[in-house]
């Protein structure tokens, strides 16, 4: 750990302003997405449409889909109901650990889905935690071009050389791009993704927007970020589960050179309040 650990200055933890146009269309999507999950047509749809697939090719449904999507929807329909806290600061925002953390939400989604691994993270003494808002609705491209103005803003204001990333669904492919094809490699120590496409999905069809596009199954951003080089400086390992109905970890190809982890019965949002996963994610980014 640094001797004096690093610590953010105040000011860098506030919010950014949006045009009043912008906020009432991120709050309609926002509306859609909680009623979506209140009322469980997210997870229990999706789930019993991957459940009906395995059965139909005759694959061993291994744990129950009845079991994992119940949990996906609680844990989904919690982490909805604390989204306004997304206005606040994540836990461990005020942390002196090694490297400043940034994390970034998958689509439609915002910080505050991250409070419990913010959390944890934060018991390990990691940080200082940083929550990074985009429009999930664009381009990746644009994502990672505005990740990297936050990655040096975040680098001056602490006086750290380096960061990690923890990047959650498309959070986790606005981050590999970033490092892999935005020159942000020099910069990330660690690349910590979760239940992301990085083969793309076809769930990505069901959404709007750019990512509806730029997520599908051997998308041109696909095939991009496959054929682009590997890192030299970023460690990157990537999370996955079999259960995730929206990204199936089987479905997945990793990066290169990328450290593989999988499970077998957590859901896509599940992994963000899941024990096992902090931990490994906390063993990773304690690396001096």
């Amino acid at each position: 750990m640094h001797p004096k650990g690093i610590c953010a200055p105040r000011g860098l933890l506030a919010q950014r302003r949006h045009r009043v146009r912008h906020l009432l269309f991120r709050g309609g999507v926002a509306a859609v997405t909680q009623a979506l999950m209140f009322t469980g047509m997210y997870p229990l749809v999706p789930h019993a449409f991957r459940a009906f697939q395995k059965r139909k090719k005759q694959h061993d449904l291994g744990t129950s889909p009845m079991r994992v999507a119940l949990t996906e929807w609680g844990i989904s329909a919690a982490l909805s109901a604390i989204r306004p806290a997304g206005f606040l600061r994540l836990p461990g925002a005020g942390g002196k650990g090694p490297r400043p953390v940034i994390l970034l939400h998958g689509y439609a989604m915002n910080r505050a889905n991250f409070v419990p691994l913010a959390y944890r993270l934060a018991r390990a003494e990691l940080g200082p935690i940083f929550g990074f808002e985009y429009w999930t609705l664009g381009r990746v491209a644009a994502g990672a071009r505005q990740l990297g103005w936050f990655v040096d803003e975040v680098r001056e204001a602490t006086g750290a050389d380096e960061v990690d990333l923890v990047g959650h669904s498309m959070g986790g492919v606005v981050a590999r791009y970033y490092v892999t094809l935005a020159g942000g490699d020099p910069y990330v120590r660690n690349l910590v993704t979760l239940g992301s496409p990085h083969a793309g999905t076809d769930a990505s069809r069901l959404g709007i927007g750019h990512p509806t596009r730029e997520l599908l199954l051997g998308s041109k951003l696909v095939e991009r970020l496959a054929a682009a080089s590997p890192p030299r400086h970023t460690k990157v390992t990537v999370i996955w589960s079999r259960a995730d109905a929206l990204v199936p970890g089987t479905w997945q190809t990793p990066p290169p050179g990328s450290e593989v982890i999988l499970y077998d019965d957590l859901g896509h949002v599940a992994m963000l309040g899941s024990r096992r996963v902090a931990a490994e994610v906390i063993q990773r980014l304690a690396i001096r």
